[in-house]
């Protein structure tokens, strides 16, 4: 079942993956996938968002089916300005250097073949929608300034995890940051340390005893950031850590905010230090029934091209957790990426082709 191109796709998996594009220095990358879908008689417009934009590509459909959602990001982490990508007969890799970009070029490359494809055997689908964001990298920004509002969808297949393909991710946590300053008393440290109130020693203390690491199956916390001080003969008289708490269950991690927040009041109490704590959600969480519509045309695509889906959850955040939030019922997909965020990244060129197919099902799926 559908005959892929194979030198096609491996030539634009690797043309995407050369194209330089770090978060929000996306312009090049821009310019390539406007000339590639616009021969696919594809509509393409660009939002403007913060340095950059990002991309929607409309396909008219010619038959009754729902419009889905497919998406990706453009940027990549770097080093990625130099990349030589190196192809053997099963595999794609960097030579060495650099990061390969298959996060997320994998995922284009896909959308990209599929459409030749359709184009060429003139497959029957609903109307679709493919949404490249920017700045994913740096926190999902890209998506987060984004009006999902004008998207048709009901349902979205975002292809940004990584392993074999045939993984599905129908969980991902709440994600929140928080920063806590503590305010001690300056005072020097070789004449009259006993006026001061050290704040380092006070948020030493309070780090050493609020959650961290593994708290249970679905819930982490880290402190990330520590910072501090101002000379070795001053009594430090502020300092600052930064740190996230993610959970899949929203209450968990709002339990774990409060046990961080009582701590810190009950430790500067006994410093007589001040503290102020400020607090972000960096995304919500989704939960997505492995009987839901969206999970079900997926492993309907599947099975129809040989794959076994594996619903799992993850600890990470991607575009997906942002579009659940939309209404769009959304999962996270494999694209066959392998060590990314590394100059050791590779794909397997089956996984490449297999996600190809994947693409096409899904399309034929859709009720």
């Amino acid at each position: 079942m559908y005959n892929i191109n194979r030198e096609r796709l491996i030539k634009t998996f690797v043309e995407l993956a050369e194209i330089p594009s770090p978060s929000w220095k996306e312009e090049q990358i821009l310019k390539y996938l406007i000339k590639r879908f616009d021969k696919l008689g594809a509509n393409c417009q660009t939002y403007r968002c913060g340095e950059s934009f990002n991309l929607l590509i409309r396909f008219k459909g010619n038959s009754n089916q729902n419009p889905i959602l497919l998406s990706g990001h453009m940027d990549t982490v770097i080093p990625c300005d130099k990349v030589k990508a190196i192809i053997s007969d099963t595999k794609i890799t960097s030579d060495g250097t650099s990061v390969l970009g298959s996060d997320d070029k994998a995922a284009i490359a896909m959308f990209i073949e599929a459409f030749e494809y359709i184009k060429e055997n003139k497959i029957k689908h609903g109307d679709i929608e493919i949404l490249l964001t920017c700045a994913e990298e740096q926190g999902l920004k890209g998506i987060k300034g984004f009006d999902l509002s004008v998207l048709m969808a009901k349902y979205g297949f975002v292809f940004d995890s990584s392993g074999s393909i045939g993984k599905a991710i129908i969980k991902a946590p709440y994600h929140s940051n928080m920063t806590i300053t503590i305010k001690g008393k300056a005072s020097h440290a070789g004449m009259a340390p006993e006026k001061g109130i050290n704040a380092i020693r006070v948020l030493s203390e309070i780090i050493s005893q609020i959650p961290q690491g593994r708290i249970d199956e679905e819930t982490t916390a880290n402190v990330g950031i520590i910072s501090g001080g101002k000379a070795t003969n001053i009594v430090p008289e502020e300092a600052q850590c930064q740190l996230e708490v993610r959970s899949i269950d929203q209450k968990k991690m709002l339990a774990v905010e409060k046990e961080i927040k009582e701590t810190v009041k009950k430790i500067c109490s006994q410093y007589r230090a001040k503290s102020t704590i400020e607090r972000t959600l960096e995304y919500a969480g989704f939960k997505i029934s492995p009987e839901s519509t969206v999970c079900k045309i997926t492993e309907t695509a599947m099975k129809k091209i040989g794959i076994k889906p594996e619903f799992i959850a993850m600890g990470g955040g991607s575009d997906t957790n942002i579009i659940n939030s939309s209404g769009i019922k959304a999962i996270n997909l494999s694209c066959g990426m392998q060590n990314i965020h590394s100059t050791e990244e590779f794909i397997l060129i089956k996984d490449l082709i297999n996600g190809t197919k994947l693409v096409l099902s899904i399309i034929e799926t859709v009720p």
